[in-house]
């Protein structure tokens, strides 16, 4: 039933997940970081192991939590299903403004956060001004996503 879009065509009407490659491959980089500070000998190379599986683990369950994220835009607004919570649809007429955030590592692999600020109502996101918005986060193309999202919206976020 869901599948993961990955070109502009692919992400309306069609519901979508995150990239979770990503967040597994941080976990991993900040294990490799971290390395070169623990005392690694040969009295605790068992330790060591169960150190990796414990964090590479929790990685890797992470990313499957994240995995269960689903997003779909179509023509009555955006759908947000994260496990856990209840499904979040913010119609088109309550988007105030949206925006892209990509990191490095989110560049390498084509996907970024897409920021969708809400006139009203509650998003996975509190902001400095004490609105809310909704945290697309990871998708693929997230330029096109909010191109999209954009191109449902009339003038200054009017529809």
């Amino acid at each position: 039933m869901y599948r993961v879009g990955s070109l502009s065509e692919d992400v309306e009407g069609a519901p979508f997940r995150p990239v979770v490659l990503k967040t597994f491959l941080k976990g991993a980089i900040a294990v490799a970081a971290l390395s070169p500070f623990l005392e690694i000998n040969p009295k605790t190379y068992v330790n060591y192991i169960i150190f990796l599986a414990i964090t590479l683990g929790l990685a890797a369950a992470l990313s499957l939590v994240k995995r269960q994220t689903r997003f779909k835009i179509d023509d009555d607004g955006i759908h947000v299903k994260r496990m856990f919570q209840k499904p979040n649809h913010i119609k088109y007429n309550n988007i105030f403004d949206v925006s892209v955030s990509q990191g490095m590592l989110a560049k390498k692999f084509n996907c970024g956060t897409v920021f969708v600020i809400l006139k009203e109502g509650k998003g996975s996101v509190r902001l400095m001004g004490g609105g809310m918005a909704e945290k697309l986060e990871d998708v693929r193309n997230p330029d096109q996503v909010m191109d999209l999202v954009s191109s449902k919206l009339g003038p200054f976020g009017q529809t």
